[in-house]
């Protein structure tokens, strides 16, 4: 028993020694550690990558720049400017809506203008072209003592027209219709009255020598107020 705990005795200082020991083994194995380890392969990776980025950038600025793309460019802002000045003139062209809407008015109320000056008075000679070169309805207008000579007055309406003592000579009156007109006095000499409609139209004292009349006879000499084969 006492050589046991003299054992024990004699083990204890050095058990105390290595305990004191120990933080001192801890620094000194800390300051023999190695240095931080060199630039593996992930790190080569990384700096590939943003090479690669650099470099596509610096790729995609001199093609900006490159002789070949320029005449493109070029070209497509010569179109552009090309197209603006065509829809341009289009548009200096094309008249606004209004302003047609207006021309459309005074043009009706042109033609308005001149029935109602013709309704109850004759006609002036200015009156009847402006009708020719529109409607050609004369029905009902007073064209009385109106020179006439050689007007193209074919397919015209003259039904109930007043055509007294009008000067009518050469002109020609084809297909017209002369229905209930008044036609006393009238000069037809020369006139061609070819497939005329002249039902109920007065004609007493009218000229029709040398005039073609509706079957295309042509009146003798001396006919006056009918047509004498």
């Amino acid at each position: 028993m006492n050589r046991r705990f003299a054992s024990y005795a004699a083990l204890l200082p050095i058990a105390v020694w290595l305990l004191a020991a120990r933080p001192a083994d801890s620094q000194a194995a800390a300051a023999a550690a190695p240095a931080a380890p060199a630039p593996g392969p992930q790190d080569d990776a990384a700096d590939a990558q943003a090479l690669k980025v650099a470099q596509a950038k610096l790729a995609a600025l001199a093609r900006e720049v490159s002789p070949e793309t320029a005449p493109a460019k070029a070209s497509k802002e010569k179109a552009t400017v090309k197209k603006k000045k065509a829809a341009a003139a289009r548009k200096k062209k094309k008249p606004a809506k209004g302003a047609a809407k207006g021309t459309s008015k005074a043009k009706a109320k042109g033609n308005n203008e001149v029935k109602a000056n013709a309704a109850g008075r004759r006609l002036t000679q200015a009156q009847v072209q402006g009708i020719l070169s529109t409607t050609r309805d004369f029905s009902g207008y007073d064209l009385s003592g109106l020179n006439l000579v050689g007007l193209d007055l074919s397919g015209a309406r003259f039904n109930r027209a007043n055509l007294q003592s009008a000067n009518l000579e050469r002109s020609d009156m084809s297909e017209t219709d002369l229905e209930l007109a008044d036609l006393t006095g009238a000069n037809l000499r020369g006139a061609s009255l070819n497939q005329a409609r002249v039902r109920g139209a007065r004609m007493a004292g009218a000229k029709m020598e040398g005039a073609m009349w509706t079957d295309k006879t042509i009146c003798r000499k001396g006919s006056v107020g009918s047509c004498v084969e």
